[in-house]
C-alpha cells in the first residue's frame, strides 16, 4: 500500500467524503477493501451506503486483499476532516 498516495488524494479532493477517497485510492492500487469485516467499495461509500462506517468514532479495522489473499491489516482513525492516523494492526 502506498500511504503517500492516500494523503495526496485526500488533499486533492476537498469535497468528497474522506472514507470514499481512501477506499478509491486503495482500489486504484489494486486492493479489495474490507472495513470492520464488510467488503466495501468507494462507489457505495459515495452513495451513502455505509454511513455507519463514516460516522464511527473509534478506529476502523481495514483489511486489504489482492487476488483473494489478505495482504495487509491496519487501523484507520480520523482525527480531523482530512487527517487520519494509520497504524499497523497488532493482534
Amino acid at each position: 500500500m502506498n500511504v503517500q498516495k492516500i494523503f495526496d488524494a485526500l488533499q486533492e479532493d476537498q469535497k468528497s467524503t474522506a472514507l470514499g477517497i481512501i477506499c478509491g485510492e486503495l482500489e486504484e492500487q489494486g486492493y479489495k477493501v474490507v472495513l470492520d469485516g464488510r467488503e466495501v467499495n468507494s462507489a457505495e461509500i459515495f452513495d451513502g451506503d455505509h454511513e455507519d462506517l463514516e460516522d464511527k468514532v473509534a478506529p476502523l479495522t481495514v483489511a486489504l486483499y489482492k487476488d483473494g489473499l489478505l495482504e495487509q491489516e491496519f487501523t484507520l482513525e480520523f482525527i480531523g476532516d482530512r487527517e487520519v492516523v494509520i497504524e499497523r494492526k497488532i493482534e
